[in-house]
């Protein structure tokens, strides 16, 4: 038929198809799962299913091997036979735009993260993407194009994709935001925190999140208004237990805004802090919620999977603690459950309150 009709109909069949395929590849890409930890398949029709999230393993310096904790994490949380995991950013120590420095921290991270034996999803942090500045009396850490090259290939990435992306599993969607891009010399931002490195002062980037990722967000909230569940994970915090490990503020309060036009966005975890943080609430473990509502999501940190700890603030006793830990979500229908487990060397212990 299209041949009788001559090149200008097929001409039109290549554009129609063309725009089709454009309407159908709205939001995130699809993020692809760390290297050596397989590749997961969708089951649409699930609405029972677990999965651990947690983050900041990167060993003490550039150094030391990745911390026990880690491949402890992997191992115990299969008790709980999750379908993946999604992980908060810092898997290496980074800091170090040097390929062949780095390609052996990635490689040591995947043939541990293989020990989940499901897959398992990175959204980055700052020690994959920053690199460090000594200026003499202190030190800058600052987003670096170079690192996320690297980091783009380390973990296999298609060609020209992004660092963020998400998938679907079940009745759920899953969203990795990169909170660590580089941002244009003339934009505004808040103030890092300030960290002691080495006797020196270390002023932290407090991230930043394009214009281009948050329109290519909000259509995939759009886009997927009809999921039970949405669950985003990044790097730094939008409600951190210390105001300094904050999200620059411009796209964290645009970020916070965004979330709330959409009630199935379920729960928000980062980490960047390495403690245990609730921050929708005063109780140790967020109640069970049921989706959607008006309520917004809840905050949660979680970056205890073997970093060095920080301290919680005095007036976040009741909802935050220092310690190693993963987080197992159960989700249920329109019913998802969080249970708080913490890790130490030599045992497990699951956490209900504090």
């Amino acid at each position: 038929m299209i041949a009788h009709y001559g090149p200008r109909v097929i001409l039109l069949v290549i554009v129609l198809s063309t725009v089709a395929m454009a309407q159908t590849q709205t939001g995130f890409p699809q993020l692809p799962a760390v290297p050596q930890t397989g590749d997961l398949k969708d089951k649409p029709d699930a609405t029972h299913f677990w999965f651990v999230a947690a983050g900041d393993n990167r060993p003490a310096d550039e150094t030391s091997p990745q911390p026990k904790i880690l491949a402890k994490i992997f191992k115990e949380a299969q008790r709980y036979n999750p379908a993946f995991f999604i992980w908060c950013g810092d898997i290496i120590y980074g800091h170090e735009t040097e390929k062949h420095k780095l390609e052996p921290q990635f490689t040591e991270f995947f043939g541990i993260a293989a020990l989940a034996k499901v897959p398992v999803f990175n959204a980055p942090g700052n020690h994959e993407m920053d690199t460090v500045i000594d200026q003499g009396n202190e030190k800058i850490e600052t987003p670096d194009a170079k690192l996320q090259e690297i980091y783009l290939k380390s973990m296999n990435f298609p060609k020209d994709a992004p660092p963020y992306g998400a998938f679907n599993y079940g009745n759920s969607r899953f969203i990795a935001v990169d909170t660590e891009e580089v941002a244009p010399s003339e934009t505004p931002r808040s103030a890092g925190k300030i960290v002691d490195d080495k006797g020196k002062k270390l002023k932290l980037d407090p991230g930043f999140v394009s214009d281009a990722q948050i329109e290519l967000l909000k259509q995939d909230l759009e886009a997927n208004k009809d999921k039970d569940h949405i669950f985003v994970f990044m790097h730094h915090p939008i409600m951190p237990a210390k105001e300094s490990s904050a999200l620059n503020k411009a796209n964290a309060d645009c970020l916070s805004d965004l979330f709330k036009e959409y009630p199935n966005v379920s729960y928000v975890i980062a980490a960047h802090e390495h403690i245990y943080y609730n921050a929708s609430g005063t109780s140790f473990v967020p109640p069970a919620r049921r989706d959607p509502t008006s309520s917004g999501p809840t905050y949660l940190v979680s970056g205890g999977a073997g970093a060095p700890l920080d301290s919680c603030p005095s007036n976040a006793s009741s909802h935050c603690r220092s310690f190693n830990h993963y987080l197992v979500f159960e989700v249920n229908g329109s019913v998802v459950k969080v249970q708080v487990v913490q890790v130490s060397v030599t045992s497990g212990k699951k956490t209900g309150k504090k």
